[in-house]
């Protein structure tokens, strides 16, 4: 094939000479300058010479210029008439160099033109080649080339004939013609080429449409019979939706009247019972009292019997020894026989018993020193006055049975949780035996011990055995309990020093145990916990992080099955006196409910703290199963009357919080009586699923918020009213749905309505009563329930609040100009209060009906202020 192009190049190359020829149209005089130039070059030029190219003409003119000066130089004029002829001749020469150099910078003008043209014809021709060199030239640049090398022959046509490049511009132009035929026969091969291969492609393309319009027809079909299919189906759900639709209201409308006679029958069950609660209390009370009456007069008529014989024993005792006098005296005086010269026996000494010679006693006036300042009042023990005993279970909730049920006492776990008692004797007593005692009440519920030089050894308090003698003894005092329905938490101990096995002196003090408390979330926080629950939480347990760990306090996350940490204990603390200042000691509840899913919690803060199950585990039906949950206990900051607290807890109904643990909150004497709140209506029954103290930026003040169904109502009405009932609410949550959509749900609107005047209200009023609330201290904060009682969007109140921080649950409420609605709702409404606000993340526990209050746990520092100092004297 290249030899068969080669042959037709050669062939066009022949044709394009010829061509070149015929259309290059030379002038007979293009060839050859003309004949008056040449004679007038001729007839000048010295020696015959002719200038041949443009340099040499450079030089032609400058001779010319200088035979012209050396002309001048020549006088013009003859001194003789006969020399003018001279003159004449002169004149001639040089008008003729004259015009010879006019006619050399004329030739020199053509000459410069005709190499301009030459170098620009050259330029390009070269461009043509170089375009024609291209790899797979296409016609248009083939059509390039033959532009250019037209343009080439054109500007070589532009030198004059009578140029010194005439004869090679003929020569070019004859070369460029052949090389523009070249250019001329490619691009109309290129061009064929690329018609065929538009044909091709156009063939194709008509192929293509021709397919799509095919497809696009089957596709037409299969569409229509897909929409005919989704008609009948959506008709099909139309029709079923509006038969479950029919159903759901008609069971709403059933299990409305059925949950309103419910309501009726347990508000009346409430009032009888909280009727026969408060005969009972009344009973109980009564029954207290008729006990602390009889009990005080038996340690009265005991005491005084006790005066009684001490009075006489010494009586008996100044008797003797006034007849041991007086048979002395008689001895001196008398003679002596044999029967008087017999060493006589000598009675049994008994040193009279006095403050002073037989000290008893433990810290009563709580300054964390024991002398005689604490025999004042040791007898008679309250939360006010009276040496106080800590709660020191050694099992630390290992053990099978309960501490107080076992027998054997062992060695103190920890001494310095031993309340200490000192029994100081006079050297009168070194023949004495020593006995420590208590009451047969509380025995089951101590143990004592005594300081020796081998350390703590335990102290027999049934008076079997005695003490190891010592004139300055030191005893240390534990419960093995807290204060409960079967015992409150005080014991009679009574030391006794006997000789010969007859008494000769005794003392008793009344000890109590240090009541156990629980701190308010208004109170500092150093741990916040939670469970681990794999990627469902992650973004929770982050954004958890970011917002506590500034504040100061840590956050522990927790493996295992433990999803409701609030639930799994409650936290508390117990406190003593100290010199110069308390003991603070963590103790916390731990949950009865599936023991083996919830170990108890070791605060990363407080190692030390103490564990306690309070009763038993309930089998409760599934309705009521989160009733026993600690969430549903819980505690306000202090309020008039109760310094420390007040407890109040979810009641609902046919299962209220668990009794032996609210008997527990009873019987410590200081957080009490507990509150009972209706929660009946709630899917967890749980109280802190409506109620939560929040603190300000005033210390010592505080804010209660509270679940408002109608706020949450009005707040979806505000929306609508602004024209915002397309915006969604409930973003990203298995009950999103727009605003005027939730309107449009009546039973959904009527029951939150039904929820407020017939749950809240009453309740906000029982808590104004109880806790003596202001109204300004009580903040309703928008929310909604479904109908089973479970919050319809995140639950704002179930929040946490951490060191001037509160962590809330993020409502998703409807974005408006890039704001979340109920999010700025709730900073408007704590404003006021100075409170912070940070909203997380916690949809996984929303769709468990549950949120940030319910996920987590908090260690939260005990109050340092002592209970004691808080309360009126004998309390």
């Amino acid at each position: 094939m290249r030899l068969v192009k080669y042959i037709a190049i050669a062939i066009i190359n022949t044709f394009g000479v010829v061509i070149g020829i015929i259309l290059v149209a030379v002038p007979t005089t293009v060839a050859q300058p003309s004949l008056n130039y040449q004679l007038a070059l001729s007839e000048r030029q010295p020696d015959g010479e002719t200038p041949k190219s443009l340099s040499e003409l450079y030089k032609l003119r400058d001779r010319l210029k200088v035979q012209l000066d050396n002309l001048a130089k020549t006088p013009d004029s003859a001194p003789f008439p006969a020399e003018l002829w001279k003159s004449a001749i002169h004149r001639q020469q040089s008008q003729t160099l004259t015009q010879q150099l006019q006619n050399v910078q004329s030739q020199i003008q053509i000459e410069e033109t005709a190499k301009y043209n030459w170098d620009e014809a050259a330029k390009f021709a070269a461009q043509a080649v170089l375009i024609g060199r291209t790899s797979n030239p296409s016609s248009a640049t083939w059509e390039q080339s033959q532009r250019l090398w037209q343009i080439a022959i054109n500007t070589l046509r532009l030198i004059p004939h009578d140029s010194f490049l005439a004869d090679g511009a003929i020569d070019k132009t004859i070369e460029y013609q052949g090389n523009l035929s070249v250019a001329t026969y490619e691009m109309q091969v290129a061009r064929s080429v690329e018609k065929v291969r538009a044909e091709e492609e156009e063939i194709r393309e008509r192929a293509r449409k021709e397919q799509e319009k095919k497809e696009f027809a089957r596709r037409e079909i299969e569409r229509k019979e897909q929409e005919k299919k989704d008609r009948a189906r959506k008709e099909l759900e139309r029709q079923e939706f509006q038969r479950q639709e029919l159903a759901r209201k008609e069971l709403e409308r059933q299990e409305f009247q059925r949950q309103e006679l419910a309501r009726k029958e347990l508000e009346k069950q409430e009032l009888a019972r909280k009727e026969l609660e408060k005969q009972e209390l009344q009973r109980q009370e009564l029954a207290r009292q008729e006990l602390e009456r009889q009990e005080f007069q038996r340690q009265e008529l005991a005491r005084q019997e006790l005066e009684r014989q001490e009075l006489a024993r010494q009586e008996l005792a100044r008797q003797e020894l006034e007849r041991q006098e007086l048979e002395r005296n008689q001895q001196a005086t008398s003679q002596p026989t044999p029967e008087s010269t017999a060493t006589p026996t000598p009675a049994p000494v008994t040193p009279a018993a006095s403050p002073s010679n037989f000290f008893f006693a433990g810290d009563t006036n709580r300054d964390g020193q024991i002398n005689e300042q604490d025999e004042a009042g040791k007898e008679q023990w309250s939360l006010s006055k009276g040496a106080l005993i800590l709660f020191n279970d050694r099992n630390n909730d290992r053990g099978k049975i309960p501490t107080w049920k076992q027998t054997k006492v062992s060695a103190p776990r920890r001494a310095a949780m031993l309340s200490q008692v000192n029994l100081t004797l006079s050297e009168n007593f070194k023949t004495s035996q020593l006995f420590i005692t208590a009451d047969s009440i509380a025995s089951p519920h101590i143990s004592v011990f005594q300081k020796t030089g081998d350390g703590w050894q335990p102290v027999d308090i049934s008076g079997a055995k005695p003490l190891v003698f010592s004139t300055n003894i030191v005893l240390g005092v534990e419960a093995k309990q807290f204060a409960d329905r079967n015992w409150n938490g005080t014991v009679n101990l009574k030391a006794t020093a006997q000789n010969n096995g007859q008494e000769i002196a005794s003392t008793t003090i009344q000890m109590g145990v240090s009541p156990w408390m629980i701190a308010p979330n208004t109170a500092p926080v150093t741990e916040v916990q939670v469970s681990d629950r794999g990627a469902v939480n992650s973004e929770f347990i982050s954004q958890l992080k970011q917002a506590v760990e500034p504040t100061g306090a840590k956050v522990k996350v927790l493996q295992g099955d433990r999803t409701w940490m609030q639930d799994t204990q409650k936290n508390g603390y117990v406190q003593l006196p100290e010199e110069s200042d308390i003991r603070l000691f963590n103790v916390a509840l731990k949950s009865n409910s599936e023991p083996e899913k919830n170990p108890p919690v070791k605060s990363t803060q407080n190692r030390d703290l103490k564990v306690v199950k309070i009763g038993n585990p309930r089998s409760l039906d599934p309705v009521s199963q989160w009733s026993d949950g600690y969430g549903n206990l819980q505690v306000t900051p202090p309020i008039p009357g109760h310094p420390m607290g007040r407890v109040y807890y979810g009641n609902s109904g046919n299962a209220s919080f668990n009794p032996e643990v609210l008997d527990f909150i009873q019987a410590q004497r200081i957080q009490g009586p507990p509150v009972d709140i209706d929660t009946s209506w709630l899917l967890t029954r749980q109280v802190d699923e409506i109620i939560n103290f929040i603190p300000t930026q005033t210390p010592g003040q505080y804010v209660m918020t509270i679940a408002s169904p109608e706020a949450g109502v009005k707040l979806l009405e505000e929306l609508e009213g602004r024209g915002y009932g397309d915006v969604t609410v409930n973003r990203g949550l298995s009950t999103q749905t727009t605003v005027s959509a939730a309107l449009q749900n009546r039973a959904l609107i009527q029951h939150n309505l039904y929820l407020q005047n017939q749950k809240l209200n009453p309740i906000i009023e029982k808590l104004k009563r109880e806790f003596l609330l202001r109204d300004d201290q009580i903040i309703q904060v928008p929310v909604m329930f479904g109908y089973s009682g479970y919050a319809w969007w995140p639950n704002m109140v179930n929040s946490v609040p951490v060191n001037g921080k509160l962590l809330v649950s993020n409502p998703r409420g409807p974005m408006i100009e890039g704001v979340d609605y109920t999010q700025e709702r709730l900073r408007q409404l704590l404003l006021p209060a100075g409170v912070s606000v940070s909203f997380l993340d916690d949809r996984y526990y929303q769709e468990l009906k549950g949120n940030v209050q319910s996920a987590t746990n908090t260690v939260r520092k005990p109050e340092e202020r002592p209970f004691w100092q808080s309360l009126p004297n004998n309390y």
